[in-house]
C-alpha cells in the first residue's frame, strides 16, 4: 500500500512542474494568498529546481448545481455567495465578504487527463486549466468518481474562492474541487553559509564576513520592503533563470514580482509570487525559476512567470508585521547546480532520518546526538526538540533540516563552549575502546573551526583528551580523522564523540553535521 501511495504522490508532485497559476484581484494593493504554508518542508539535500509541492490537502469533491440563463452561484462556508457567467467571454470580479475576498471567475478550458493507480482499477480523472493562454495547473478528485466535466477542450467559466477551492461551470453546471497550493515553495535546506562574493546581487553575511564589512550592493535592499534596481524603469531577467534568495525569518514571507505601476494595473495588481514558505531560522537559500512565479488568483488577465521576466521593475518581499526577515544574499540563479552528491556513512546518515549513531559499543551498540555547553553558553535548535519517547531528541532537526544543525552562541565563561556529538552507548557514562574503528569521517558544514575530541565519562579539569582541529568550511566537506591525527592517539577510553566549538566570549556561528562513518565509508 505504502508503495501504491508513494507512486500516487509522485506523479502529482511531477505534474506541478509544467504548470503555472493564473488569477486576479481588484485590490490597489499588490495581491497575496492566503497562508498556505501549512508544517514544514523537510526535504533539504538540494533546492528542487521546479521549486513546487504538492498541497497534503488537494483532494477535490464533486457536487453539481443547477442554473439558469448560463449564470451560476456557490456558497461560501459563511452563507455568502459569488456568481459567475457561463457564456463565452472572459470576465473578472472581486468582491469582499466577511473581510475574504472572492476572484471571479476567468474563462477556461479543460483538459482531462487520466492516470491508474497500479493494482487498483480505479481511474483518477485530473482536468488541466489554462487562461488566457496561461497554464494554470489542474484540479482532480480522489473518490471513484470523475468529475462530469464533460471532453477535453470544453469551454468553461472558473470561480476562485482563495480558500484552495475552485467552482467550474460548464454549461448549467457547477462543480466545486479542490486546487493544489502550488506557490513555487522551495525547500529547506542545511544552513547556507555564505561568504559574500562580488558577482552576488546583494550580500551580507556578517557571521561569516564579519558585522563591520559593507554590504555588496549591485542591487538596493530596503528592508520590509523589498530589493530594487539603481536604474528606473522594468528590466529584462529573462537570461537569469530565476533568482536566488538567501535569507533568515521567523515567518513566512512572499517574494512578488513588481512589474511596474502600468503593467501591475494591467494584472489588477495580481502579482507573480513565489512563497518563502515557513520560518527559517538557520540561513536558507531558496532559487526559483522565473516559471515558479504564479500568480495568486486563477482568474483574467495572466501571465506568466516566464512572461513577466521580460518587464521586472523589482522584487517586493511581503512579510507578516511584526516579524523578523533577515535578508542575507541575492544572485541570478543562472541554472547553477546546487546539488551535493553526498554519500552516506555506515554509522549514522542524516537522509535517513536517523537519530541512532551505530557505534558496535555495549550490548545496545548505538549512541544518540546531544549537546552540552558551559554554564554561560547555548546552543540553539532550528526545530522543537523532543518526540514521545524522547523529550531532547534531535530527530525533528534531522528530519527539517537533513543534518544536525543549529546555532551555537558562547557566553563570557572563563573557557566558554558548545559541545555537539554522539555517544558511544545510549545514555551510558561507561567508556569503549573505539580503536578498531581506526578513526572516523564526518561531512559538515561550520562557520568556524571545531576540534573533534573523544570525550571519556567523568573528565578531570586539566586532564589531557584526544583531539584534532578540523576547518571551518561554508561548503559540504568531508574529512577522514584517523586516529593518528589525533593528539594525544588514543581511542581506548571514549564516551562520546564530540565536535566542540571553542572561541572568544560572545562568538556565534552555524553548524551542520551530515554523515559519519568509518574511515572511507564516507565517500564514493
Amino acid at each position: 500500500m505504502n508503495f501504491i501511495k508513494r507512486i500516487y504522490i509522485a506523479s502529482i508532485v511531477l505534474s506541478l512542474a509544467f504548470f503555472a497559476a493564473c488569477g486576479d484581484s481588484e485590490s490597489s494593493n499588490i495581491a497575496r494568498p492566503d497562508d498556505h504554508s501549512g508544517s514544514d518542508i523537510t526535504n533539504s539535500s538540494a533546492v528542487d529546481k521546479n521549486s513546487s509541492t504538492t498541497d497534503k490537502n488537494s483532494s477535490s469533491s464533486a457536487k453539481s448545481s443547477s442554473s439558469t440563463n448560463g449564470t451560476s452561484s456557490s456558497s461560501d462556508k459563511n452563507g455568502a455567495s459569488s456568481s459567475s457567467s457561463g457564456k463565452n467571454n472572459s470576465t473578472s470580479s472581486s468582491s469582499s465578504i466577511n473581510g475574504s475576498e472572492i476572484a471571479g471567475g476567468c474563462f477556461v478550458s479543460l483538459d482531462p487527463v487520466d492516470w491508474r493507480i497500479i493494482g487498483k482499477d480505479t481511474v483518477y480523472m485530473r482536468y488541466i486549466i489554462s487562461c488566457d493562454g496561461v497554464s494554470l495547473g489542474y484540479i482532480y478528485n480522489e473518490t471513484n468518481e470523475n468529475l462530469p466535466i464533460a471532453a477535453g477542450g470544453q469551454k468553461c467559466t472558473l470561480d476562485d474562492h482563495l480558500d484552495g477551492t475552485v467552482d467550474v461551470t460548464c454549461g448549467t453546471n457547477t462543480y466545486t474541487a479542490n486546487k493544489p497550493s502550488d506557490m513555487g515553495v522551495g525547500l529547506f535546506s542545511a544552513p547556507e553559509l555564505v561568504s559574500c562574493k562580488d558577482t552576488d546581487l546583494w550580500c551580507h553575511s556578517p557571521i561569516i564576513d564579519g558585522a563591520d564589512k559593507s554590504p555588496i550592493t549591485q542591487m538596493i535592499y530596503r528592508e520590509n520592503e523589498g530589493f530594487f534596481f539603481a536604474s528606473t524603469g522594468t528590466h529584462d531577467l529573462t537570461d537569469w533563470n530565476g533568482i536566488c534568495i538567501t535569507y533568515t525569518s521567523d515567518t513566512a514571507a512572499y517574494l512578488i514580482m513588481d512589474l511596474g505601476e502600468a503593467k501591475n494595473q494591467e494584472l489588477n495588481n495580481n502579482l507573480p509570487q513565489v512563497t518563502l514558505k515557513n520560518k527559517a531560522p538557520l540561513p536558507t537559500e531558496r532559487c526559483f525559476g522565473w516559471k515558479a512565479f504564479k500568480q495568486p488568483r486563477w482568474a483574467s488577465p495572466a501571465i506568466s512567470g516566464n512572461d513577466a521576466a521580460k518587464t521586472i521593475a523589482s522584487f517586493k518581499i511581503n512579510q507578516p508585521s511584526g516579524s523578523n526577515f533577515d535578508l542575507i544574499r541575492i544572485r541570478a540563479y543562472r541554472n547553477e547546480d546546487h546539488s551535493f552528491d553526498r554519500t552516506c556513512g555506515d554509522m549514522w546518515c542524516a537522509e535517513y532520518a536517523e537519530e541512532t549513531v551505530i557505534t558496535d559499543c555495549g550490548n545496545e551498540p548505538v549512541g544518540d546526538w546531544k549537546s552540552t555547553t558551559d554554564a554561560t553558553s547555548s546552543v540553539i535548535w532550528p526545530a522543537k526538540l523532543g518526540h514521545e519517547f524522547n523529550p531532547i531528541s534531535l530527530l525533528p532537526v534531522i528530519d527539517i533540516y537533513n543534518s544536525v544543525a543549529g546555532t551555537f552562541t558562547l557566553g563570557n565563561g572563563e573557557n566558554p563552549y558548545a559541545k555537539i556529538g554522539f555517544d558511544m552507548n545510549y545514555n551510558s557514562d561507561k567508556d569503549f575502546d573505539i580503536t578498531q574503528w581506526g578513526g572516523f569521517c564526518v561531512t559538515y558544514k561550520s562557520s568556524h573551526d571545531f576540534f573533534a575530541e573523544l570525550t571519556p565519562s567523568n573528565a578531570t579539569e586539566g586532564q589531557e583528551i584526544p583531539r584534532v582541529l578540523v576547518p571551518r568550511s561554508l561548503e559540504y566537506t568531508t574529512i577522514d580523522l584517523p586516529w593518528s591525527s589525533f593528539s594525544p592517539s588514543d581511542a581506548s577510553t571514549v564516551n562520546f564523540v564530540n565536535f566542540v566549538f571553542s572561541e572568544p566570549a560572545g562568538a556565534t556561528g552555524y553548524f551542520a553535521f551530515f554523515t559519519v562513518g568509518k574511515p572511507g565509508t564516507c565517500t564514493k
